[in-house]
């Protein structure tokens, strides 16, 4: 509550705290100042690692070896998030393989796709390899959990187990 009121009183009136608007001095060179900036090396770091602003090509959307776009990603994301509202209830009332591995593979998708973000976001910067651990021991984590369901009493079933503790 504080902030947003220290924010509305900076940015009233002319005398705006957070933007304030210079005019050019009128001996300002044009020429100096549309000449593209060129950064040291600690200076190019520091850009590195500074959000960009569009307009992005679609090449720059997609990345280097992507298979969907973005925005088609984000729908199947949301599919699945919603469809698990309604997996989640059937697999009390309908139990079997089936709905044993759709609970199964829909939960660790959502899971997989979310911690995926995060260390995309946040951690790839600075740990280049750990999308390629990441993806080994979500490979590994998924075959266990289908191998729980075959070999097993499956997964809805030791849900079931462990309510009953």
């Amino acid at each position: 509550m504080a902030t947003v009121i220290l924010l509305r009183a900076c940015l009233r009136g002319p005398k705006n705290l957070l933007l304030q608007m210079r005019p050019l001095p009128k001996n300002a060179n044009t020429e100096i100042l549309s000449k593209q900036f060129t950064a040291t090396p600690a200076l190019a770091t520091i850009e590195y690692f500074r959000a960009r602003r569009g307009p992005f090509t679609p090449e720059e959307k997609r990345g280097k070896g992507h298979l969907m776009m973005a925005s088609t990603h984000w729908k199947v994301e949301r599919i699945v998030a919603i469809a698990m509202t309604g997996i989640m209830p059937a697999c009390l009332f309908i139990q079997g393989s089936t709905m044993d591995h759709l609970l199964t593979t829909f939960v660790y998708l959502h899971g997989f796709w979310g911690i995926d973000g995060v260390l995309k976001d946040y951690l790839v910067k600075f740990v280049p390899w750990i999308g390629k651990v990441w993806y080994v021991l979500a490979i590994i984590g998924f075959a266990g959990l289908v191998n729980f369901n075959y070999n097993d009493v499956g997964i809805t079933k030791a849900i079931q187990m462990l309510w009953s503790l």
